[in-house]
């Protein structure tokens, strides 16, 4: 049978699409990486929710996305509507959840990631995927992160240990794990989870200056090193007095604290109390006796000290 050349373009327009519609269908699935056993409808609604999600992401500037803008209310519509279809479809869980992450809308964002990790848990896909992996390890890091908002350390630091359970490369909760373990005073755990941080990022901001922190504050005493960063930055503010104040609790809790002598010294050099200076200075070099600081500032306020007599 001949075909005319208007069916033979009708049929192959046909074919077209029908092949296309089934590419489409797979590169959703590899993009999004569907292992749900879903819908194509669903499936299709939520392509076109991280569509608008991306969308949303690029148009909006920092700052300014909530759940009311245009492009993150069809985001958001869409992602409800592929689960209107299919309730258990745990990738439209997770975007939803990202969704809300996104726009700020906490409480729905909390929900929503439990939902996820009810779905994700009665399955084996964390052991074959590792981007499930590092799914579920970024639901945890955010339901973390809400439980630290509320003040609920205890149950923060659950979920930021289980999220690094899951993918230990993930540095926001070892971050966040290391705050947490420094507030609840365990030091040690706290240096750990620090140096892990390094080790993932070493210019991560502020890593360096908490993992130093937690080193100080485990030779010296948390309290008496917090005390001694309050001194500090009073002197750098020129507030001589408050700065000598709380180097002198710092040396009380921790008479072998030589950089808190070492600064008192200075503030008390700053003030004109040269005597105490010495004294101050004194107490470094019996502490250590090679500070070569501590010699030269003792010398300085000595030669002060006689030209004021």
């Amino acid at each position: 049978m001949k075909l005319n050349k208007q069916t033979y373009y009708t049929i192959m327009l046909l074919l077209f699409f029908i092949v296309s519609q089934f590419f489409i269908l797979n590169s959703v699935a590899q993009q999004l990486q569907i292992s749900s056993n879903t819908q194509p409808q669903a499936v299709d609604y939520l392509q076109r929710a991280v569509n608008k999600m991306e969308e949303a992401l690029n148009a909006y500037p920092e700052g300014t996305h909530y759940p009311g803008r245009k492009l993150w209310a069809e985001a958001i519509d869409y992602a409800q509507k592929a689960l209107y279809i299919d309730q258990n479809f745990i990738e439209a869980n997770y975007y939803l959840a990202l969704m809300y992450q996104y726009t700020n809308w906490y409480y729905r964002e909390a929900e929503q990631w439990k939902k996820y990790l009810d779905l994700i848990k009665g399955t084996d896909l964390t052991s074959t995927s590792l981007q499930v992996q590092q799914n579920l390890a970024h639901a945890y890091y955010r339901l973390g992160s809400n439980s630290y908002q509320k003040g609920d350390y205890e149950q923060s630091l659950t979920y930021f240990l289980n999220s690094i359970k899951e993918y230990p490369d993930l540095i926001d909760s070892n971050y966040w794990a290391a705050r947490v373990f420094y507030e609840a005073d365990d030091l040690e755990n706290s240096l750990f989870c620090w140096e892990r941080v390094l080790n993932l990022d070493p210019n991560y901001p502020r890593a360096q200056y908490f993992y130093d922190k937690i080193q100080a504050s485990i030779k010296y005493g948390k309290q008496a090193y917090n005390l001694y960063e309050q001194g500090y930055n009073y002197y750098e503010s020129k507030n001589f007095n408050q700065a000598i104040d709380s180097y002198r609790e710092a040396i009380r809790l921790n008479p072998r604290f030589a950089e808190a002598y070492y600064w008192q010294a200075r503030a008390y050099f700053e003030t004109g109390d040269y005597q105490q200076a010495i004294q101050n200075y004194r107490k470094v070099l019996e502490i250590e006796p090679d500070n070569a600081k501590a010699e030269y500032w003792l010398k300085e306020s000595q030669r002060q000290l006689g030209a004021k007599q």
